[in-house]
């Protein structure tokens, strides 16, 4: 079966059409007006043809802007394009457009004639209404999170100092107690004393781990170049002891330099290298550094020979104050992993792990080369 040609009637293309559209004569007298326009203004056709000009559908701004930029453009280029103005309609209507327009001659002889397409953009107006009080609001809201944030860090500050002195003061006490002779050997007291003090140390280290974890601010970080196997040795300078204690060997080969957070960089390598330790098999901790760099991007390995942990577990290990370990058996808060992932979010990147039990791990991120903060 042939299907039959589609064909439309020019007449009601014109009147019907998506677009309004007006003729007007040199003096601006609406000539012709198609029923669209007629539709958006609310005017009937004997209303307006013959009956008003195009300046009596504009305001006091408008015409000034008609007679000033639209019709002088149009004499001199016999075109204008998407003018932005608003109509007046009937009954205090107002009518957002776009105007199109076009000079044309009948004959040599005769004034010219203008033709006008108008695009009714009151959606559009609409739109960038909402748009900007959702801008305006977005903006009240972040305000707002930073004062909360502002808040919180002071709160973790003054929370750390605070809740410090009376651990310090229990530390002491049961020192004392211990000391003078108060906690014979083998009794309950010599037990309890040990729990004491076990919970009184692992309060203060959580408390700076909260403390440092409050510190990563992603607005308001200073970006630099940074070589690598600088930040390496500062971060080894404050693990020192801890590596001395355990018998530490690191390998790290020469790193490149990288646009990022320096301060961060130090305490995102403090943190892979201090877990790698702490993680530990029977053999001394052997803990190796690697990287590769792919287009604009940079991947650094930490790998270590420690106890490993199942794969299974990758997401769980960087989640806030997840720990995979009793806290008898290896100490920590579970905060340090998370706080690599905060600190890797800022300059745009991803961190993560392989591991198998036994075997140790290998934790590894990507970050941009040139530094790249991510937008809130």
């Amino acid at each position: 079966m042939i299907e039959q040609g589609f064909t439309e009637d020019s007449e009601d293309l014109y009147q019907n059409a998506p677009f309004g559209y007006m003729t007007t004569g040199a003096d601006g007298k609406i000539v012709n007006i198609n029923s669209t326009l007629l539709k958006w203004l609310g005017y009937e056709r004997n209303e307006i043809v013959l009956q008003k000009s195009f300046q009596d559908l504009l305001g006091m701004g408008e015409k000034i802007y008609f007679e000033t930029h639209i019709m002088p453009l149009l004499h001199i280029h016999q075109e204008i394009s998407e003018i932005n103005i608003e109509l007046k309609g009937k009954d205090s209507r107002r009518l957002p457009t776009l105007l199109n327009g076009m000079q044309i001659f009948k004959s040599s002889n005769e004034s010219p004639f203008f033709r006008f397409s108008v695009l009714n953009i009151t959606q559009r107006k609409q739109y960038e209404v909402e748009l900007i009080k959702a801008r305006k609001q977005a903006e009240q809201t972040v305000e707002r999170l930073r004062q909360v944030n502002e808040g919180l860090e002071h709160f973790a500050y003054t929370a750390s100092h605070d809740l410090q002195a009376p651990l310090n003061t229990i530390s002491s006490l049961v020192g004392l107690l211990e000391k003078e002779g108060h906690l014979p050997p083998d009794t309950d007291g010599k037990m309890y004393y040990s729990l004491i003090l076990e919970n009184t140390q692992r309060m203060k280290l959580m408390i700076k781990d909260l403390l440092d974890y409050s510190k990563i601010d992603g607005n308001e970080n200073e970006f630099e170049e940074v070589s690598l196997n600088e930040v390496c040795s500062l971060a080894l300078e404050m693990i020192e002891v801890q590596a001395k204690e355990n018998n530490a060997t690191f390998n790290i080969p020469v790193l490149p330099v990288i646009v990022a957070d320096k301060i961060q960089m130090i305490r995102l390598f403090q943190n892979l290298f201090s877990n790698a330790i702490k993680y530990r098999s029977e053999a001394d901790p052997v803990i190796s550094v690697d990287f590769e760099e792919k287009g604009d991007k940079i991947t650094v390995f930490v790998n270590d020979n420690g106890i490993g942990f199942k794969q299974k577990s990758t997401d769980e290990i960087f989640g806030f104050m997840k720990r995979l370990n009793p806290h008898g058996r290896v100490p920590g808060t579970g905060i340090g992993l998370a706080s690599c992932k905060r600190i890797l979010e800022i300059h745009g990147g991803t961190i993560s792990a392989n591991s198998i039990p036994g075997n140790g791990s290998t934790f590894f991120f990507t970050l941009p080369i040139e530094g790249e903060k991510p937008e809130y």
